[in-house]
């Protein structure tokens, strides 16, 4: 009972900010699906996500803010063997090893790093306007979600 206490006052002080959170540490553990969809702040200092930032913005979920603190703020043990660009989330290196170095053609001449960004170029003007060369929209590279992207690291 003691310990089901803690964890509620605990819980119940991280909402007054992050100044209560131990840190990275507080990252780690399960919890319970009810404290997963709160919006979070993050422990690091000079973040746009802490709540001491002038303009500070929240995380969605605790979910969000585990991915944001690996991303930003924790080790990149992942590297890309082209061009050497570190990762901190396995699936978001998968997807940029798989794309890196290529570059994605519009009929009309030009060319984009990522194939969202031709997408996007073709949505906006339309006629005349499509994908051009060897690499098509047939296959899918596109990343997996965040949650997806999480499950690989561990």
């Amino acid at each position: 009972m003691w310990l089901k206490i803690t964890f509620f006052v605990q819980m119940h002080m991280w909402g007054h900010g992050s100044q209560y959170r131990k840190g990275p540490e507080s990252l780690r553990g399960t919890q319970p699906t009810a404290m997963l969809r709160l919006p979070c702040f993050c422990c690091s200092a000079g973040c746009r996500n802490n709540i001491d930032h002038p303009r500070a913005k929240p995380l969605k979920d605790f979910r969000t803010l585990q991915t944001h603190y690996k991303r930003k703020h924790g080790i990149k043990p992942f590297m890309c063997r082209k061009c050497g660009k570190a990762f901190a989330v396995r699936g978001d290196w998968r997807t940029h090893e798989k794309n890196c170095g290529k570059l994605w053609y519009c009929a009309c001449g030009s060319d984009f790093k990522h194939k969202r960004s031709l997408k996007d170029h073709i949505r906006a003007f339309g006629n005349g306007h499509s994908a051009f060369g060897i690499h098509c929209f047939d296959e899918d590279d596109d990343p997996a979600s965040e949650i997806e992207q999480d499950q690989d690291v561990r």
